[in-house]
């Protein structure tokens, strides 16, 4: 059963168990060290999640991180965190290539689509879909994504575009703050 190697999960029941408590308290210990101990001891692919500055992005793609996740956690622990979206096109001007993947704040097939044309090479949506299986369980779920799926094909319709490769900023237009 999966566990959060730094919740302590492994010690207790499995992340999916209702009677999970997470033991969080040694989080705040961790650092750039730790990332740089764990790629030396995990050769597979490593992504590292809840990144919100372009320089962060560049510490984990120097410690060998093989993508990095923009996300200031779904905004609950952290609720005066910048959005990911907003830190996404400094990060992709500042690591041009690197896989760049973005959670947080995705509610529909619009976001979806901004978040591509700003560089996400890929968009995560969460919470949406907890609410639809809150509401309507599996087949809540099933009509959500049917939902966001035919979001993102229209709009791209409306856009002039068919496959969303074809995404690039200049499909923005940025208001005044």
């Amino acid at each position: 059963m999966p566990h959060f190697e730094n919740m302590d999960a492994h010690r207790g029941p499995p992340i999916l168990s209702r009677d999970l408590v997470r033991q969080v308290g040694s989080r705040d210990r961790l650092d750039w060290r730790h990332v740089a101990l764990i790629r030396r001891l995990w050769k597979g692919p490593l992504v590292i999640k809840g990144l919100l500055a372009a320089e962060d992005v560049l510490r984990a793609r120097e410690h060998g991180a093989d993508a990095v996740i923009l996300s200031n956690h779904g905004g609950r622990q952290l609720d005066g965190a910048v959005a990911p979206l907003r830190v996404l096109p400094e990060a992709a001007a500042a690591a041009p290539g690197y896989p760049l993947l973005l959670d947080g704040g995705v509610r529909r097939g619009t976001d979806v689509l901004k978040a591509l044309a700003l560089g996400a090479r890929f968009v995560f949506v969460g919470r949406p879909f907890l609410f639809a299986a809150a509401l309507g369980g599996e087949a809540g779920v099933a009509r959500a994504i049917a939902l966001l799926k035919e979001e993102i094909h229209r709009n791209m319709a409306l856009l002039g575009i068919t496959a969303p490769s074809q995404l690039d900023p200049t499909f923005l237009r940025r208001v005044r703050e």
